[in-house]
């Protein structure tokens, strides 16, 4: 089976979430000088392909970034980075083969509210990992560098990403600070600790109320699949009728039975899911 095109999920302006994973769940930096080429190699992609670096975390086995596109180049963005560095770590680790699983794994972020959960999320995986107690210690995150402005390099852009937030540095700072000590081993929590006033109604009564609410704060549907089949799993669990789910969705009854199967199996193999599902239950449905 061919590849997944996906210049369809390109935009300029655009911000992703970018998660990238070793093959087979295989170590991709093995010491400081594989994440030290690895950064620079960052910064380069951020200079020749004119895209900002919002936030990142190099963890063992696979890495999270934040990146905002000015021009429709994920693709090209991407594999420039990721080539580059397998090219270079397997001639130095003298390994043949592929280093990462797929290409990687790209989400758009749609609003701000859950820019800088999704932030948040991946600030703690260092703490969740059990590496350090409190994610401003972890070296190898951007987290480090809010609480210690005047060391950031040039091309992490911590001003454009609080600017897209529409948050101030202290509040960011607290948010995660306050994950972090209340719910340290718990990450899929995180949006349970931070009071937002968004004035949401009760339950809504039928999908289109959930639609409404779901476009207003976390973006088109129409543009996110993820999330599009993460409120069709939901509508399933809450007991709505398939009949009414597919006639809301314009898909068939099959598809909507298959999508959530395929999400329920997401969620016990992939936390990120859990974090989303998370996100959508507390903007929409509380």
């Amino acid at each position: 089976m061919g590849r997944r095109n996906r210049t369809e999920i390109e935009y300029k302006g655009a911000v992703y979430h970018i998660i990238i994973k070793g093959i087979e769940n295989v170590e991709i930096f093995n010491d400081d000088v594989d994440r030290n080429k690895f950064l620079k190699l960052l910064k380069e992609m951020s200079i020749s392909y004119t895209v900002q670096v919002l936030f990142y975390v190099l963890m063992n086995t696979h890495c999270h970034l934040l990146l905002k596109t000015k021009k429709a180049n994920l693709s090209q963005t991407m594999q420039f980075l990721n080539s580059s560095y397998a090219h270079w770590f397997n001639y130095r680790h003298i390994r043949k083969g592929h280093l990462f699983q797929d290409r990687y794994k790209s989400y758009l972020v749609l609003n701000p509210q859950y820019l800088f959960s999704v932030a948040s999320y991946i600030s703690l995986n260092p703490v969740e990992a059990g590496l350090v107690n409190s994610p401003e210690q972890f070296r190898w995150g951007s987290f480090r560098y809010f609480t210690l402005p005047q060391d950031t390099p040039r091309w992490l852009k911590i001003v454009e990403f609080l600017e897209l937030c529409e948050i101030t540095v202290d509040k960011f700072i607290n948010f995660v600070k306050e994950n972090t000590i209340k719910k340290s081993k718990n990450i899929e929590t995180i949006l349970n600790l931070y009071e937002i006033n968004l004035n949401q109604n009760n339950l809504p009564k039928n999908i289109d109320n959930i639609l409404t609410k779901a476009n207003t704060y976390l973006g088109d549907t129409k543009n996110n699949k993820n999330m599009r089949n993460l409120l069709i799993y939901i509508l399933v669990k809450e007991g709505y009728r398939i009949k009414e789910i597919s006639d809301s969705f314009h898909i068939t009854r099959q598809s909507i039975l298959n999508i959530s199967k395929k999400i329920e199996n997401n969620l016990k193999t992939d936390p990120i899911y859990g974090f989303w599902l998370k996100n959508i239950k507390t903007y929409v449905f509380s």
